[in-house]
């Protein structure tokens, strides 16, 4: 055996017997596994699995983004029928927030799909039900994408005034680029 194949060898093995040493001492792997609303359509995967979280190190949350919807901004405001402000943004993270503490609460995520800020794009249900239709539905989020499955969805909140289509609002893709009301 060549001199640098055993320090190879040594090597592994002393890595091999330090993270054997940190699991024992540590003990097995914090479970974490649940959600974390950011805002109306973004949320943070928190994995109770992975290779970090034996160390204690704690695992790198996923970004997703709900496919097809887009909701409004935390920060951003809407008017009703009369103009008085109301925080539509957070009216929107608040709902999202209710249907994740749903106890079936879960998200299919596409790997392969992800956005600008490096959000993965997921369809998630709550109590069986599809939560961007959901939100779509109530007025606090839009149809957004190419897939255009949640238009007829919001031309029904349109027309029977929910959430947001009861006042005055900019959508939130023209906020982030800086419109006001």
């Amino acid at each position: 055996m060549t001199r640098s194949l055993r320090l190879v060898l040594i090597a592994a093995a002393a890595l091999m017997a330090a993270y054997g040493a940190a699991y024992a001492w540590l003990g097995p792997p914090v479970k974490a596994d649940h959600y974390v609303v950011l805002e109306g359509d973004t949320l943070e995967l928190v994995k109770a699995h992975c290779k970090q979280n034996v160390l204690r190190l704690g695992c790198r949350p996923e970004l997703l983004r709900l496919y097809g919807v887009d909701a409004f901004e935390s920060a951003q405001t809407c008017r009703d029928a009369a103009g008085k402000v109301w925080p539509c943004g957070a009216v929107a993270t608040a709902r999202l927030t209710q249907l994740v503490s749903t106890t079936d609460f879960s998200c299919h995520v596409d790997p392969e799909f992800v956005d600008r800020h490096a959000r993965e794009f997921s369809f998630c249900t709550a109590d069986g039900r599809d939560v961007g239709a959901l939100l779509v539905t109530e007025g606090l989020a839009f149809a957004y994408g190419r897939g255009g499955q949640y238009l007829p969805l919001e031309a029904e909140a349109k027309a029977a005034r929910r959430g947001a289509w009861a006042g005055y609002f900019v959508r939130p893709q023209y906020f982030r680029q800086g419109a006001t009301e």
